[in-house]
């Protein structure tokens, strides 16, 4: 915890130190491309989308640029959901850092929000 806030003081959250947190995880009945639109439609320039070459496999930053610096504020992991299950596994991760329009449970909300079906 200590390094969390170390890393915090000295010159803004990064996606690295934001990725050493503890997650809240939900799942979505949504597939993990049809949450990617859904988040993206929500949160419009505040999110950036990082898409793997893995299939089923995207992260989405959420923070905003500042005076030449980038501040991170959550790191939303989808996965395609294991086997056997439908929709997206999403791992939640927060700098810690207070934003009152992007709070860690409002976060949450719009994934459990996201409906099936937007992709196609």
């Amino acid at each position: 915890m200590a390094a969390q806030w170390l890393s915090a003081c000295s010159g803004g959250v990064t996606a690295n130190s934001i990725q050493a947190m503890e997650p809240k995880r939900v799942h979505a009945k949504a597939s993990v491309g049809d949450v990617v639109l859904c988040l993206k439609q929500r949160l419009g320039d505040d999110a950036t989308v990082i898409a793997y070459p893995e299939p089923g496999k995207v992260d989405i930053r959420v923070g905003r640029a500042d005076a030449d610096e980038y501040k991170f504020f959550h790191l939303i992991s989808l996965r395609r959901a294991t086997e056997g299950a439908d929709g997206t596994d999403v791992e939640i991760r927060s700098s810690g850092e207070w934003h009152p329009m992007m709070s860690a449970s409002r976060i949450s909300g719009m994934v459990e929000d996201c409906t099936p079906g937007r992709a196609h």
